[in-house]
């Protein structure tokens, strides 16, 4: 029979709200609160709390209580629980034997036509966007985005710039191992991965600036 708790979490994380809170608090590395939740991921804190609940009872995250320095009700504060002994998958040989395949000019234009088709994809599960005809206010977009290149894998920190404009500094890359060997294939479907997701926000962004490794593990995009 299947692992019961590896069940469990599964159904804990097909849930899409459920994935997006689990994503942030992993994410923001530290206990974050329900208040911080609701605020960054434009969520009510009525409809966080029993999805919070189901993380708890899967082993998926730890609550905690902690009490303020000043007169006030204690926080509730949340963080990802730690398990010991568990092991993904290394999925690098499968990867370097298919990146044989990848050879010439047209295969890698294809490469990264799916890297962008996988970009909306991932930027589509991240939530409901807004309703057709309308913009997503700019806090929402940047919810998103960071929940799309989460998924990705990626490590995302942005910086708004004049107008529309912001600049993503990626902090991980899930190519980052074949970068040594195959840097024009990973950082083709890197770019296409963030040009899918960008393309798919409401207004739409396109990148102006892609600058792959510019510093020791560290990739930059300006986007408008």
């Amino acid at each position: 029979m299947p692992d019961v708790r590896a069940i469990d979490v599964h159904k804990a994380l097909a849930d899409d709200t459920r994935y997006r809170l689990y994503r942030y608090i992993g994410l923001a590395g530290r206990p974050v609160s329900v208040r911080e939740m609701s605020r960054r991921l434009s969520l009510h804190p009525n409809t966080i709390r029993p999805h919070l609940r189901r993380l708890e009872e899967a082993g998926l995250v730890a609550r905690e209580i902690r009490k303020s320095a000043t007169v006030g009700r204690p926080q509730t504060l949340y963080s990802i629980r730690q398990t010991e002994g568990e092991e993904g998958r290394d999925y690098r040989l499968l990867a370097e034997m298919l990146v044989g395949l990848v050879r010439g000019k047209r295969a890698l234009a294809q490469a990264e036509d799916l890297a962008t088709q996988w970009g909306s994809y991932l930027l589509a599960q991240s939530g409901p966007g807004p309703k057709p005809g309308s913009d997503a206010p700019s806090r929402r977009n940047l919810a998103l985005l960071q929940e799309a290149m989460a998924r990705a894998g990626f490590e995302p920190r942005f910086r708004r710039l004049q107008g529309s404009a912001i600049e993503v500094t990626l902090r991980d890359c899930p190519f980052r191992d074949l970068t040594d060997e195959y840097r024009e294939l990973a950082c083709t479907l890197h770019r296409g991965l963030l040009e899918g997701m960008l393309s798919g926000l409401k207004p739409p962004l396109g990148i102006k600036d892609f600058r792959p490794l510019v510093e020791r593990g560290i990739c930059r995009v300006r986007a408008g």
